[in-house]
């Protein structure tokens, strides 16, 4: 512990510090208590008594506001509640009292780094004034339709959920507000407002707990499942092969039994003296037209067994589709034993990012399973094009300017918002004396970034190449 007064360190057991004399009695029972409130926030957290835990936090800082774990907690927290610029400023004032071993600075990286996440809760939060002011405006319905957008982008959005549950109540679609509030109710189980408007609905809070009828939301900070189990439903095939052995049977019947009977009554009939002739006449039109109804019959039944068999082969065929999910099993599967590894030097970002980049999305049929690439690529591709460029560079400054090269592609690849691998290939080319090439590269760091700090440069040795080209 350190002295409030003079910041020297002090013993737990002393009760005055040794350097400056002062009494730190009071000093300690507040401290005391203020690991008390988190300790209490911490249990409610565990149980996602979200707003319980963030009552107790607030009494923690407001005895301590040194308490980092208790300010970082508190950060991690509002994230989960959907509220990014509170967690933001949370963990940024923690980082001011603790610039160094704080795990708030690994907070702030993860959500910074991921600027198409960052993207998307900025969309949300917009989406949420505008759905507000509509809402003001008396416009319910354009409000409804920009909440229900805001949810899908930040399903644990807690303030979305309540506008839109009261806009529902409002107009009178009670199941909907139900539903609604359920789903913000797994997110913080002791939230007033939710409970509120809960009881509004006349909805028993135990019910909350046992209610299995909608789905769970996941959450965005959860980790990701493992989807090496993954295997895609088959087509029932045997249902077509009963029914092409159930056809087959019947023509089997038809040919053998029915056909050769006909024909026999039809000799026996043509024998019997008994039978005159216009009788016998108008009985062997009835028979060939029921050989005639029947042979019809025999052909459009195999006309059946033809496309059936057909169909068979169809579905056959898409017993391989498994096939197409194998690249992704085998990527999600590296990354899983990549991130398990303890250390981040020894994980390899750039193998995870080859392998993601090796799975054909055009080929994936299941959304999730396209989701899920897309979430790999935009958490692995930024790591592993800086890596790849910081490759290239040195290869650079090494004048390996052809095997810089190939980095600075891959770079580019997995970062295309990158001014630098794109400026570094033009220059490498022309250090090759490779014109051509450097000419266009130098264009694209001018047409696509024109802002950066490569602009200035680009557009001088531009001049160069044309001049040499001249």
């Amino acid at each position: 512990m350190s002295c409030p007064n003079c910041g020297s360190s002090i013993s737990d057991k002393r009760m005055r510090c040794d350097r400056c004399g002062l009494d730190l009695t009071i000093y300690r029972k507040i401290v005391h208590a203020s690991n008390q409130y988190y300790n209490i926030g911490l249990a409610k957290a565990k149980v996602r008594d979200l707003s319980g835990a963030i009552v107790a936090l607030r009494n923690s800082l407001q005895l301590n506001k040194l308490h980092t774990h208790a300010r970082n907690l508190l950060g991690l927290i509002y994230f989960e509640m959907g509220e990014t610029v509170a967690a933001l400023s949370e963990w940024v004032i923690s980082k001011h009292f603790q610039p160094d071993d704080n795990d708030a600075e690994e907070y702030i990286n993860r959500v910074q780094s991921n600027l198409t996440k960052l993207d998307v809760q900025n969309q949300a939060i917009k989406r949420y004034n505008t759905a507000l002011n509509f809402a003001k405006q008396g416009s319910d319905d354009l409000a409804i339709i920009q909440l229900k957008k805001v949810v899908s982008l930040n399903p644990h959005f807690i303030r979305a959920y309540h506008l839109l549950s009261l806009l529902y109540m409002k107009n009178d679609d009670n199941d909907e507000a139900r539903r609604t509030l359920l789903k913000a109710s797994k997110i913080d189980v002791s939230n007033n407002t939710t409970l509120r408007y809960m009881k509004e609905l006349n909805v028993p809070v135990a019910t909350r707990a046992s209610d299995n009828s909608y789905e769970a939301e996941t959450s965005p900070t959860s980790s990701i499942v493992p989807v090496s189990s993954y295997k895609e439903d088959k087509p029932n095939i045997m249902a077509f092969v009963n029914l092409v052995i159930g056809v087959v049977i019947g023509l089997a019947v038809t040919t053998f039994l029915i056909v050769p009977s006909i024909e026999k009554r039809q000799n026996m009939d043509d024998n019997s003296n008994y039978v005159d002739y216009s009788s016998g006449l108008a009985l062997q039109e009835e028979k060939e037209k029921i050989i005639k109804d029947l042979q019809e019959k025999n052909t459009e039944l195999q006309g059946q067994v033809s496309d059936l068999q057909a169909e068979i082969d169809r579905y056959a065929d898409t017993e391989d589709v498994q096939a197409m999910y194998d690249p992704l099993f085998v990527a999600v599967q590296y990354y899983l034993d990549e991130m398990a590894k303890a250390k981040k030097k020894d994980r390899d970002i750039m193998g995870i990012a080859e392998k993601l980049a090796a799975v054909d999305e055009s080929e994936l049929e299941s959304e999730d399973s396209v989701a899920l690439l897309t979430r790999l690529r935009e958490e692995i591709y930024p790591t592993a094009a800086k890596e790849h460029y910081d490759i290239g560079h040195d290869m650079y400054s090494d004048a390996k300017y052809e095997e810089s090269l190939t980095e600075f592609m891959k770079s580019m690849n997995y970062d295309p918002t990158d001014v630098n691998p794109v400026y570094f290939s033009a220059r490498a080319y022309h250090r090759l004396g490779d014109y051509e090439n450097a000419a266009i590269y130098y264009s694209i760091v001018l047409s696509d970034f024109p802002d950066s700090k490569r602009e200035k440069n680009a557009k001088s040795f531009l001049n160069q190449v044309r001049e040499a080209e001249e």
